[in-house]
């Protein structure tokens, strides 16, 4: 298994979240990290009942790298914790970042 650069997304990782993204109407992109390194991702994906006539657009080149860089930046100074990408009606609304902090010494190891 390849090693991951800490606070790095790889291509391939990035282009499946974008192509999954872009599938959802309502749902969220779950980047979690470990050690700085992400670790695994994890999609959801809703259909609204309300919402199940809508078709599913595809995003502009222009979006995708705005999401690319706005990702990047968000995820690269994530050491422990989960970078969520909320989706409502086919569009990003969202980013939510939780930052886990490890504690050690304490009655146990870490948390």
């Amino acid at each position: 298994m390849r090693k991951i650069k800490q606070g790095a997304i790889p291509d391939e990782v990035m282009e499946f979240a974008l192509a999954e993204m872009q599938k959802i109407l309502s749902g969220e992109i779950i980047f979690v990290a470990q050690d700085g390194r992400l670790m695994q991702v994890e999609v959801t994906q809703r259909r609204r009942l309300a919402d199940w006539s809508e078709k599913i657009s595809t995003w502009s080149d222009e979006l995708q790298q705005t999401l690319r860089k706005q990702i990047t930046q968000e995820f690269s100074t994530l050491a422990y914790g989960r970078l969520v990408i909320k989706i409502q009606k086919g569009h990003v609304t969202q980013m939510e970042r939780t930052v886990q902090s490890r504690f050690t010494g304490l009655d146990g190891e870490g948390i």
